[in-house]
């Protein structure tokens, strides 16, 4: 048993202290780091955020500008439409019904996945923000949609009413980017490609169905990606979320450079089509370009969001483990 024992040798007077039997264990000095402990997030983990959403800021600006306010952007726009009509109609005539329900199969299944991890996570507060996030996307695009964006009319589109961006895309992205901001650290690289996917395929879908061009489908998907960061800048300043140390440092490695490489080629491709449609007016060229410019957009804007994901990894960490950890 411990107890009191006396101390001797020393000059003052006899003191007493307390002793611990071999077998006891010892106290142990926990870290700084144990839950309850809350880290803000650093000037220039916010300063990441910002520069992610003006990338996409700086994107949708492009988009509007060489689709919507400019003659060769319009006729491409209008080309890739009318090459759907002649090529692919045809074949998505039996799949009406499916393209014209993604949209909403996108949102049924993000309530679905919403509400899982209400219950079983108890995540109320970056569920909420997640909704708030897709609302003020949709929002988003309705303005610019009605309020803000006007089309000129430079005779080469049927349509003259503006209809960028594209509201069945910002619905169908931003439900599953609510549903990854929903998700925990350790589940959102995965949740990161449902967004993708909704995005896209809901994108092409409206394109294939004649409901918008190409262009609008992109806008959109720089709208949602924009919306996405800034909840995800705003998460950084939730408690619960700091201390959510789970890794996903494998499939950061995977994902980013994928996304990446994917991406780039995919936009080379979109950049090269454009320009034989616009020289040699080859039939198919320009609805190719058009969706390999919506599967780089997509594909490019969610590895940014995927690497706004990297938590600060300790000074030890190899170099290589070190950039790719997330």
């Amino acid at each position: 048993m411990g107890g009191l024992t006396q101390r001797t040798g020393g000059p003052g007077p006899m003191s007493t202290e307390p002793t611990r039997d071999q077998g006891e264990t010892p106290v142990r000095d926990w870290p700084s780091t144990r839950r309850g402990t809350f880290h803000p997030p650093t000037v220039g983990v916010v300063i990441k955020h910002l520069v992610v959403i003006g990338i996409m800021l700086f994107g949708l600006w492009g988009t509007v500008w060489a689709f919507l306010y400019s003659y060769s952007g319009q006729w491409i726009d209008q080309t890739a439409t009318s090459e759907v009509s002649n090529n692919l109609r045809r074949y998505s005539r039996d799949s009406d019904h499916l393209l014209n329900a993604l949209p909403a199969i996108a949102g049924v299944l993000a309530v679905i996945g919403i509400l899982f991890v209400l219950v079983r996570r108890h995540r109320f507060l970056p569920a909420v923000i997640g909704l708030a996030m897709a609302a003020g996307a949709n929002g988003t695009t309705q303005a610019l949609k009605y309020l803000i964006l006007a089309k000129p009319n430079y005779g080469v589109q049927e349509a003259t009413m503006n209809s960028l961006p594209s509201g069945h895309t910002t619905f169908a992205a931003a439900a599953g980017a609510a549903l990854f901001i929903a998700a925990p650290k350790k589940w959102r690289p995965f949740m990161s490609l449902v967004m993708l996917m909704f995005g896209t395929l809901a994108g092409v879908a409206t394109v294939i169905n004649e409901w918008h061009r190409p262009a609008d489908v992109v806008a959109a998907l720089f709208v949602v990606a924009a919306w996405t960061a800034l909840a995800l800048l705003v998460l950084r300043f939730v408690p619960a979320e700091d201390q959510d140390t789970a890794s996903t440092r494998h499939t950061g490695m995977l994902l980013i450079p994928l996304m990446v490489i994917t991406g780039l080629f995919l936009a080379f491709c979109a950049v090269a089509t454009y320009m034989i449609a616009a020289q040699q007016h080859f039939a198919g060229a320009a609805l190719l370009g058009s969706l390999c410019l919506i599967f780089a957009v997509g594909l490019l804007s969610t590895a940014l969001l995927v690497w706004l994901l990297r938590r600060k990894q300790p000074t030890e960490e190899r170099p290589y483990t070190k950039v790719w950890s997330y």
